[in-house]
C-alpha cells in the first residue's frame, strides 16, 4: 500500500509506469488485503461500516467538498457564475438564424481560402474520416496517410478540407496534420519516415493502468496547472502525458492556437466529436464556430422543430475560455473508452459529461455529410466534386463477426446483447443511406474511397487495445498491400490527379 502511494507521486517518470497486468494484479491483491482486514477487525459490522463510508463519500461529493471527476484541461471551471444552462431553450438559442448566418459566412471565408490554395479552377474537395479502434486504428490510419501523401506528391492535405472521426484514428489524423504543418515550414521534411508510425503506435496502456491504481485509488490528489487553472492528475492526465511524449511534444497546444492556420486553409479543419451521456447529443470541438452543424439543414421544415442533436462546444462555453482547451484533451474526450479513461465533466447547469465519439459515430462520416449538405451549393459552384476518404479498422458490410447464439441461454441473453454486437453495423447501415442522399443532391459528383484493415486470418486479427505487440504492428503494415487497399489507392490516383 505504501509502495503504491510512493510511485503515485512519480508516475510522470517512465520507470515508475509498471505494466498493466502487474497493476491489475497489485490492485486485486490490495483489495483482498482490505476486505480481509475489514472482515477480521469488524466481523459482522463490516458491511455496515462500508455502507457508512459510501454514504459519507456521497455527501462530500454532493456538496463539492471532494470532486474525483475528470476535467477538460484548459477550460475555466473557476468562474461558476458564467456557467451556461444546458437545456432546450439554450441549445436552440445557440443556433438561431442570425448566429447560423454569421457562422456560415465565416466558414465560407475558409472555403474560399481553401480554393485559393488549389492549382486548378474547379478542384476536387476532399473530406477524410477516421474510425475508432485504439492503437490498432491509429497505426492503420498513419500507414494510410503516409502512403496517400506519397502517391499524391505531398498534395493530399492541400486538397483536404475537413478531417473528423473517433478515437484512435483521430490520434493519427491530428498528429499527421501537425507534421504536415511543420513540413509547410520545412520542405526538406519527409513525412514517409517509419519513425512516425512507430511513434503513433507506441504503448498507451501501461501508464493508464499505473495511474488508475496508484493515483486514482491510493495516492493523495496531486495537481498541475494550465495557465491560471489547476486540475487533478489522474489516468486521463497520464494518457495525455504519454501520448504527448510518444509524439515528441508537438501536439501540446490549445485548440484555439490552430485558428489562423485553419482559417487560412494552410491545414485542414478538424472537428473533435464526443457524446454527451445525459442525452446522447454530439459535442463538437473546433477552433471555428459550428452552429450550422447543430441540426440538419432542413431543421425548420417540421412544424414541431426538435432540439438540436449536436452542441457547439465553443459557443456553449464561450465565457469559459473554450479556445484554451488542449488538443490532447480534445483527443482524449474523442477517445474516452468506457472505464479505461474517465468521462470528462463540463461546467454547465446541470453538469454534463462526455465519452467516446464512437458511441454516436465511430467513423466520423456523419459530421462530414452534414457539412457537405450545408455548403452543397458552394461545392457545386466551386469544385469538381467531392471525395470522401474513409479509413477504418474494420470491414464495412455487416458480415464481420456475426452475432450467433447456439445454446438455450441465448433465449435470455440475446435481447440484451444484440445492441452490443451490432452497434457499429447499425451505424454503417444508417450512414450508407446518408451517402446515397449525398450523391443525389450533388448530382452524383460524389465518391467515397474506403481503406479497411482486413486481417489475413480473422481469428488472428489485431486486437482493439491501447497497446500493440511487434507482430501486430507488422500485421497492420502488411494489410496495406491487400487487394482491397491496393484498389483504393488506385481510386485515389484516379480522382486526385
Amino acid at each position: 500500500f505504501i509502495f503504491m502511494i510512493f510511485i503515485g507521486f512519480f508516475l510522470d517518470h517512465r520507470i515508475f509506469q509498471i505494466p498493466a497486468a502487474a497493476s491489475i494484479t497489485i490492485f486485486f491483491a490490495l483489495m483482498i488485503a482490505v476486505i480481509g482486514a475489514l472482515t477480521y477487525f469488524l466481523q459482522t459490522w463490516s458491511i455496515l461500516f462500508l455502507l457508512l463510508i459510501y454514504i459519507g463519500l456521497d455527501v462530500l461529493y454532493r456538496y463539492d467538498i471532494i470532486d474525483p471527476r475528470n476535467k477538460a484541461y484548459g477550460l475555466n471551471y473557476d468562474n461558476k457564475t458564467a456557467r451556461p444552462v444546458y437545456d432546450k431553450l439554450t441549445l436552440q438559442s445557440l443556433c438561431n438564424p442570425q448566429k447560423l448566418l454569421a457562422d456560415e459566412q465565416l466558414m465560407l471565408e475558409v472555403l474560399n481560402n481553401w480554393k485559393k490554395r488549389q492549382k486548378i479552377e474547379k478542384p476536387v474537395i476532399v473530406f477524410m474520416n477516421f474510425s475508432g479502434g485504439g492503437v490498432r486504428s491509429a497505426s492503420f490510419a498513419m500507414n494510410t496517410l503516409q502512403q496517400l501523401d506519397s502517391i499524391t506528391q505531398g498534395n493530399l492535405l492541400r486538397q483536404t478540407f475537413l478531417m473528423s472521426g473517433a478515437s484512435g484514428g483521430m490520434l493519427s489524423a491530428t498528429y499527421f496534420r501537425e507534421l504536415y504543418r511543420m513540413r509547410n515550414a520545412d520542405s526538406n521534411m519527409n513525412l514517409q519516415q517509419n519513425k512516425y508510425h512507430d511513434l503513433i503506435s507506441g504503448d498507451l496502456l501501461n501508464p493508464i493502468f499505473s495511474s488508475m491504481i496508484a493515483r486514482d485509488l491510493f495516492a493523495p490528489a496531486q495537481k498541475f496547472s494550465i495557465g491560471n487553472h489547476k486540475y487533478v492528475k489522474d489516468r486521463g492526465y497520464a494518457f495525455e502525458q504519454k501520448f504527448n511524449a510518444n509524439t515528441e511534444g508537438i501536439l501540446d497546444k490549445s485548440v484555439g492556437s490552430y485558428y489562423n492556420d485553419e482559417h487560412a486553409a494552410n491545414i485542414p479543419l478538424i472537428i473533435y466529436n464526443s457524446v454527451i451521456t445525459r442525452d446522447g447529443r454530439k459535442l463538437m470541438i473546433s477552433s471555428h464556430p459550428l452552429s450550422f452543424l447543430m441540426h440538419p439543414k432542413y431543421y425548420g421544415a417540421d412544424s414541431i422543430a426538435p432540439s438540436p442533436d449536436a452542441v457547439d462546444f465553443g459557443t456553449l462555453f464561450n465565457k469559459l475560455e473554450p479556445g484554451n482547451i488542449r488538443v490532447l484533451t480534445a483527443l482524449r474526450m474523442n477517445a474516452t473508452f468506457p472505464y479505461i479513461l474517465p468521462n470528462v465533466w463540463l461546467p454547465s447547469k446541470p453538469v454534463i459529461d462526455v465519452m467516446d465519439a464512437g458511441l454516436r459515430d465511430n467513423f466520423g462520416q456523419e459530421t462530414c455529410l452534414r457539412f457537405i449538405n450545408v455548403f452543397k451549393q458552394w461545392i457545386k459552384d466551386n469544385t469538381g466534386g467531392v471525395v470522401i476518404i474513409q479509413c477504418r479498422d474494420r470491414e464495412r458490410g455487416g458480415w464481420e463477426k456475426p452475432f450467433e447464439s447456439t445454446d438455450i441461454s441465448g433465449i435470455l441473453t440475446k435481447p440484451g446483447t444484440i445492441l452490443q454486437y451490432n452497434w457499429y453495423k447499425f451505424q454503417d447501415y444508417a450512414q450508407d443511406d446518408q451517402v446515397a442522399y449525398a450523391g443525389a443532391f450533388l448530382d452524383s459528383n460524389f465518391h467515397r474511397i474506403t481503406f479497411q484493415y482486413v486481417p489475413e486470418v480473422v481469428e488472428k486479427g489485431v486486437t482493439l487495445n491501447f497497446h500493440l505487440t511487434a507482430s501486430e504492428k507488422k500485421e497492420v503494415i502488411a494489410s496495406m498491400k491487400r487487394e482491397n487497399n491496393v484498389k483504393a489507392f488506385e481510386e485515389v490516383k484516379q480522382f486526385l490527379k
